[in-house]
Formats: C-alpha cells, structure tokens, sequence
C-alpha cells in the first residue's frame, strides 16, 4: 500500500495547484470585472452625453460652441474606450487561459482520484479473494478433519 500513499500525496499536491490556479483564476476573473465595468460607465457616459445633446439640440437652438463642446467630449470618451478596449480583450484572454489551466488542473486530480480509487478497488478485491482462499482452504481442512474421525 505504500504507493496508494504516494498516490494519495501526489493528488494532494495536485490539489494544492488547482487551489492556486483557482485563485488566479478568481483574481483574473476580478480584473477582467473591473475593467469591463469601467468600459461599461465610459459607455453609459457617452450614450447619456449624447441623449442628453440630442435633447437639448429638440429644445432650443444651440450655439456653434456648445457642438463643438460636445464633440470634444464625445471624442474623449471614444479615445478612452478605445484604450480600454484593448485592455478588456488582454483581460478577457488572460482569464480564458486561466480557466484552461485551472481546468487542467482539475483533470489531473480527477486522474489520480480515479487511480487512486480503482487501486483500492483492486485491493479490497485482492483481499477479498485472500479471505476466500483462507475460508476455502479452513473448510477443506474441517472437512477432512471430520471425514478422517
């Protein structure tokens, strides 16, 4: 049984990994969140700016200042959420290829798992037919002790 105790510190090694693969899955899962929620308010930003522009545009008439105003700001925004963007897709890649390893990792322990498992059912197996060897071999001595009497 010695190497089903390997077995059994190797899986916890392996759990060990995917523990800290999770981790930098969960911080790259958190990264990806905030970067996505700051592209997501530039957005909103520029969506209510040019709501807003447009309502005043229906209301009253604006001066040649206020549209050039606007398109300053508008195109602020825009240059910021291009920025951004490049930043929310490295984020998003990052995070994917966390989760692949992550997930490799939660192969691995899974691997030793059923190793680990179909080793003990071999045992208890093995051990078992040792029992019905010893019980068949304790029956054929009473018998003869009973047929020599």
């Amino acid at each position: 049984m010695t190497s089903l105790d390997t077995f059994y510190k190797i899986k916890d090694f392996q759990e060990m990994k995917k523990k800290e693969k999770q981790k930098v899955y969960q911080e790259h899962i958190e990264h990806f969140e905030t970067v996505a929620t700051k592209m997501y308010e530039l957005l909103k930003r520029k969506e209510m700016a040019d709501a807003r522009f447009d309502k005043d545009i229906n209301k009253k008439s604006l001066k040649v200042e206020a549209f050039i105003n606007h398109q300053r700001f508008v195109e602020q925004l825009e240059l910021q959420i291009e920025e951004l963007q490049s930043v929310v897709h490295k984020a998003r890649s990052d995070m994917e290829s966390a989760h692949e390893k992550l997930s490799s990792a939660h192969i691995e322990v899974k691997k030793y798992e059923s190793l680990i498992e179909r080793r003990l059912r071999y045992h208890d197996a093995h051990v078992k037919a040792e029992e019905n060897k010893s019980m068949d071999e304790l029956s054929n001595r009473q018998f003869l002790n009973y047929k020599n009497r």
